[in-house]
């Protein structure tokens, strides 16, 4: 994709974006004291700049943090808001970029007092921020900043859906209208569960409470989640789907009832086709 195209996708798609669900946006002068904060307690080796709601800094060479910054930031925001997330957020969110594991764990220690950390990176509800170890690539980058921004939208969302979102795209590519996700390193462990007749069933995996999902079998539950949005995705139904989860939750919050009802199969029927595709699936892809 050229710039001029991507440039001209994302005016349209920010153009189309007049209801009020869409409208808000971060205070400016929160915005103005938090970047002012983040240059004083960064060192001159940090570039810090704003991308719309986001608030960048990394200590990485320009090329680098602009093409994170424009083209993972920015890109694939707006292809969330575009195909998935109506409302966003009236805050605005503070990325850290750090260039290698070492900076990364001086500075979530150093700004945060955070020293028990994810090597790849994690996010802060509360401060709405995301610390990055960057050197490891983008997918952490992107999965994080899925939470970030289907906060407001889904605020209620269970950990089984939000950890499919996000897991869905820690592994994805940015398109003019939504990101796709790939098939990535959790599918041996989900075929290898199936092999071996350990696969959760649907209907228990979406009955899980948040403690139940992060807790025993965690890695399996992430699979089974992250290849289920993976499915609807390929299907062309997981913006139906969301729409239909999120807007109906109060009637069911787990999320059984809306999958059965864009799917057209009830839940035994539709564990067995997935089983099906699954297999199908190769990692990595030929």
């Amino acid at each position: 994709m050229t710039r001029t195209r991507w440039r001209l996708a994302l005016l349209a798609g920010m153009a189309s974006c007049f209801s009020a669900r869409c409208l808000a946006g971060p205070d400016e002068a929160e915005v103005a004291a938090r970047l002012a904060r983040m240059r004083t307690e960064l060192d001159a080796t940090f570039l810090v700049q704003r991308e719309g709601l986001f608030l960048v800094a990394g200590n990485l060479p320009r090329a680098q943090f602009d093409s994170f910054r424009r083209h993972t930031i920015g890109a694939a925001s707006e292809s969330l808001w575009r195909s998935l997330f109506a409302k966003r957020p009236d805050h605005p969110i503070t990325v850290y970029l750090f260039a290698d594991d070492a900076s990364y764990r001086d500075g979530a220690k150093r700004l945060f007092g955070d020293t028990d950390v994810s090597h790849f990176g994690y996010y802060k509800p509360s401060s709405h921020t995301l610390v990055m170890n960057i050197g490891t690539g983008g997918g952490t980058l992107v999965h994080e900043m899925t939470h970030a921004l289907m906060a407001p939208d889904f605020p209620n969302a269970p950990a089984w859906f939000s950890e499919a979102l996000g897991s869905l795209y820690e592994q994805c590519q940015v398109g003019l209208s939504s990101l796709r996700g790939l098939v990535n390193w959790r599918l041996p462990a989900l075929q290898k569960a199936i092999d071996a007749g350990q696969l959760i069933p649907l209907a228990k995996l979406v009955a899980t409470t948040d403690a139940e999902f992060r807790g025993q079998n965690v890695g399996l539950h992430y699979a089974e989640a992250r290849y289920l949005a993976l499915y609807l995705q390929e299907k062309g139904l997981l913006p139906r789907f969301y729409r239909a989860f999120r807007d109906k939750f109060e009637d069911d919050p787990t999320g059984a009832k809306p999958l059965a009802a864009v799917t057209g199969l009830a839940l035994p029927a539709l564990e067995k086709e997935w089983v099906a595709w699954v297999k199908t699936l190769r990692f990595p892809e030929r």
